[in-house]
């Protein structure tokens, strides 16, 4: 693994430095651009070099890797605990989270990108919190989303627009999709994390297509997740698929069979908001 570059990276994101910056004259920038993505391996005097120009010991350098480390997997965590507590209408149990979250300490790029996810959704999870958004507090919101420096937290973004698809328009809505859609066609290729997300993300984009009686669009999403493997993490969305998909048909009996097994399974929140 690329344990140097990647290191490397996230230490010039915790000090807001561009390649350039980080980079010091010591070795040229594309040198250096190629070192983060794991290309090209950096020598020994090299790298003390950039180090030193930082004020950064090669002690604390590793000690923190490993602190990082442990700290992204809490924040995996945290952030997985997060999502179905927003899905849940949870109040009491996000506030909780946001708190645990905000005790992880040092800030690294991946865990302040993690906090003010939460915080977004938070403010978006319901109709009601996104109805008390004001313009200004909308576009703010969107470019979250695509700022700079948070490629490695494709999982985080794909669920933070889950969640906030309501906020844009209709037509910026579709475009997305359709861009996402055909950004990620080989399924067979993608993590196992990004496969959840893009299906909550569909599904999500389903839903906004039925109240919006935009019926014909629904077929595209829900095709997507159709093609998804038939996966154990993905059955909650595959089962919400189908129901949209029963809801479109107006097969009234299968939607009908779905919810009461949603509330068996303990998804009874979940079965409140769904539309029929």
């Amino acid at each position: 693994m690329n344990y140097i570059g990647n290191k490397l990276k996230s230490l010039r994101q915790e000090l807001g430095l561009t390649q350039t910056e980080m980079a010091a004259g010591v070795i040229s920038v594309s040198f250096y651009s190629k070192v983060e993505r794991g290309l090209n391996d950096i020598g020994v005097n090299d790298f003390l070099d950039i180090l030193q120009k930082h004020d950064i010991s090669p002690q604390k350098f590793f000690e923190d890797f490993k602190t990082n480390k442990d700290n992204r997997k809490q924040v995996l965590v945290l952030m997985n605990k997060f999502i179905k507590a927003a899905y849940g209408d949870n109040d009491l149990e996000l506030k909780k989270i946001i708190k645990a979250l905000e005790l992880i300490k040092p800030k690294t790029a991946f865990i302040k990108f993690s906090l003010l996810q939460a915080n977004l959704i938070e403010k978006t999870h319901n109709t009601n919190a996104i109805n008390h958004l004001d313009k200004v507090q909308k576009n703010k919101i969107k470019k979250v989303i695509f700022q700079k420096d948070t490629d490695e937290n494709e999982y985080h973004r794909i669920i933070l627009l889950a969640n906030i698809i309501q906020i844009y328009s209709f037509d910026e809505a579709s475009f997305l999709i359709n861009n996402i859609i055909n950004r990620y066609q080989k399924v067979d290729k993608l993590d196992k994390n990004i496969m959840v997300a893009l299906s909550v993300l569909m599904i999500n984009y389903t839903d906004l297509c039925y109240k919006e009686k935009k019926y014909n669009l629904c077929s595209l999403p829900l095709q997507y997740v159709e093609k998804l493997p038939n996966d154990i993490e993905l059955a909650f969305t595959k089962i919400l698929g189908k129901y949209y998909y029963y809801l479109i048909n107006d097969n009234k009996i299968e939607t009908k069979n779905i919810r009461e097994v949603l509330i068996q399974a303990g998804y009874n929140a979940n079965v409140k908001k769904m539309v029929r």
